[in-house]
């Protein structure tokens, strides 16, 4: 009565919309820590600024015009790790580091020239754009001296280049992360067409094994007809048995149709004796069990229970289905099933269990019983047991489950309905 075959992507869809969200949760995960660590490296850059410009303005640019100070003012500038220009009041650079041009590419005299005569050469107007590009991005520090008024000079700088380098990680992940969805979701794509195909031939398996049952008893039945016919004994009471057996078939058949049918849509429940259709699929199958290799008895435990609202063709689908289960689990010579109805008043719940003393599972077989698709049967496609989980969960409210298994022992698998609440006389 086990449940190895699994059909693992028809939760496929849900897992796309949690894949999505955890997509977006990432990114933006990813935006604020970049813009964090943007924001605090701006910090750490204005801050040694001021002190740089601090450090010049205790210094003074008219003492860095000293040969001997001129080194300092490089050494310093050249520790740093982003753009920075430091310019005097006449917006002549003393100073640069990490804006393409090399800290000795002017001589400190060709400087010098260019802040007497005002006019620059065109390594000094490079550099003198640079810094109008620079003070787009941050605005400058002025070297002050503390104590006394008038600005000094000015340090321009940018950011550095490791910011600039996260200002564009956000956007590079985001298109590594759609490219991988659209391999992701063309490779998932492919895989749920393929479940599809397997899943309308498993269904077509599961209506052809439905159909088996009734087809195979009518075929007897004709047999039994023609033999009858041949030996002479045409009378009515043989016939009439005859005929009412192939009518509970033709019966089943309609049902089976039926069923189907009821799968796609919300069918409608009325309240009604259990009891009764438990019984009747019982009598169904008792009449139709197998004698060759094996015996097989069926047992009734029926407590009084009350009235429970069913749609009574998708019940007796899930009572066949937990009977057949049962049929083919028997490995013994000596078969036995025990079919019980119970009342659990306090729960307000009808149980209806079926046990069998069949070869039983393994905890693995226990656990994936009910997953679509997952059968252990040579010519099963493990959709009994998972349609009738739907039918008993989504349209009935309630529950099945295997309440006990042991190996080599026998199965027993619970169905629990919901009783409704007494009406006010």
């Amino acid at each position: 009565m086990a449940a190895r075959r699994s059909f693992p992507l028809l939760r496929a869809l849900s897992y796309k919309v949690y894949l999505f969200l955890a997509v977006v949760v990432l990114m933006v995960a990813l935006v604020v820590h970049s813009n964090t660590i943007i924001t605090r490296l701006n910090a750490e850059t204005r801050a040694r600024c001021d002190v740089l410009a601090t450090f010049f303005a205790v210094v003074t640019m008219q003492a860095a015009d000293d040969p001997y100070i001129r080194p300092i003012f490089r050494d310093a500038v050249q520790s740093i790790n982003f753009p920075i220009v430091l310019t005097d009041l006449n917006g002549v650079p003393r100073a640069w580091k990490e804006i393409g041009i090399h800290s000795d590419a002017i001589p400190d005299s060709v400087l010098d020239r260019v802040a007497r005569t005002g006019r620059p050469t065109h390594e000094v107007a490079r550099i003198q754009e640079i810094v109008r590009r620079l003070d787009r991005i941050n605005k400058p520090v002025n070297i002050l001296r503390v104590g006394q008024p008038g600005v000094l000079g000015f340090v321009h700088y940018g950011e550095p280049k490791l910011v600039h380098e996260l200002r564009w990680l956000p956007y590079i992940e985001l298109i590594l992360i759609l490219i991988l969805l659209l391999f992701g979701y063309a490779g998932l794509r492919s895989l749920l067409i393929g479940e599809q195909r397997l899943l309308w031939a498993a269904l077509a398996k599961e209506t052809a094994h439905q159909l088996g049952t009734p087809l195979s008893s009518l075929m007897g039945w004709t047999a039994v007809l023609r033999e009858t016919a041949a030996s002479g004994d045409l009378r009515k009471e043989r016939v009439d048995e005859v005929v009412s057996e192939m009518d509970r078939d033709l019966t089943r058949l309609h049902k089976v149709s039926s069923r189907f049918g009821q799968v796609g849509s919300m069918p409608t429940l009325k309240e009604g004796d259990l009891t009764d259709v438990v019984s009747g699929a019982v009598d169904y199958f008792r009449n139709r069990l197998p004698h060759i290799g094996h015996e097989v008895e069926i047992i009734e435990r029926y407590e009084a229970i009350p009235r429970v609202a069913f749609h009574r063709e998708l019940i007796e689908w899930v009572v066949e289905n937990l009977l057949r289960n049962a049929i083919d689990a028997i490995d013994k010579p000596k078969g036995t099933i025990e079919v019980s109805l119970v009342w659990k008043r306090e729960e307000r719940l009808v149980e209806l269990c079926v046990r069998d003393n069949g070869r039983g599972m393994s905890p693995e077989e226990r656990r994936r019983a009910l997953e679509p698709g997952y059968t252990t049967k040579r010519r099963g496609w493990g959709l009994g047991l998972a349609l009738a989980r739907r039918v008993v969960r989504e349209y009935h409210g309630g529950r099945i489950q295997i309440v006990d298994t042991v190996p080599g022992r026998g199965t027993a698998v619970a169905v629990t309905l919901p009783v409704p609440p007494p009406q006010p006389s």
